[in-house]
């Protein structure tokens, strides 16, 4: 009977320390996005997107290296203030690249692709659970995570090269500036925010 309490005992500890550590990251997310909006931002928003999913990518890393959960938990709140800025630059990239009419279909695809970036992720890890240390199967959904950022920063390079090519300088509304330029909290042009 001792060895099944003792075999429950990591069991239960993870089940009332793991939602206190994912609350953590989520608070930070929404401080995240707040503090996103309040300042303007250098650089272009592609290049800000990727910069802010290499940081995340690392705080999880830190996540799986750190044995002691007060260091998990500020390794999920620096990855939940980072998620937020990541995601909001993709917005802000969509919302610069799509025609007003093609917005919600696009805001649909990209959320959708998200949520496929997370299944696989997730299942990697889960997959390589029963032959490895959690460590290694977090450390490779990070792997895979940054493969599918490299890969979509690359397609947007490869599509502006070629919209360039073309003649064509994308579809930039009026009010609204052009990718390199800063994107300045507190309004935008259009109040469409």
């Amino acid at each position: 009977m001792g060895n099944f309490l003792a075999g429950k005992s990591p069991l239960s500890l993870a089940e009332l320390v793991l939602p206190a550590l994912l609350t953590v990251m989520s608070v930070a997310s929404a401080v995240g996005a707040f503090g996103y909006g309040l300042r303007s931002w250098p650089g272009r928003l592609a290049t800000r997107s990727v910069v802010l999913m290499a940081g995340m990518s690392a705080a999880v890393c830190l996540v799986a290296l750190i044995p002691a959960a007060p260091g998990m938990a500020v390794a999920l709140a620096a990855a939940g203030l980072l998620q937020s800025g990541a995601m909001l630059t993709r917005n802000l990239s969509l919302r610069e690249a799509l025609p007003p009419h093609a917005l919600a279909a696009g805001y649909s695809v990209m959320y959708a692709a998200v949520g496929a970036g997370y299944a696989a992720t997730g299942s990697l890890a889960g997959a390589l659970l029963p032959f490895t240390t959690p460590s290694t199967a977090i450390l490779a959904g990070v792997a895979l995570t940054l493969s599918l950022t490299a890969v979509g920063w690359w397609g947007e390079i490869r599509a502006r090269g070629s919209a360039r090519g073309a003649g064509a300088a994308g579809p930039v509304r009026a009010g609204v500036g052009a990718e390199g330029a800063a994107v300045g909290g507190g309004g935008d042009a259009q109040r469409g925010l």
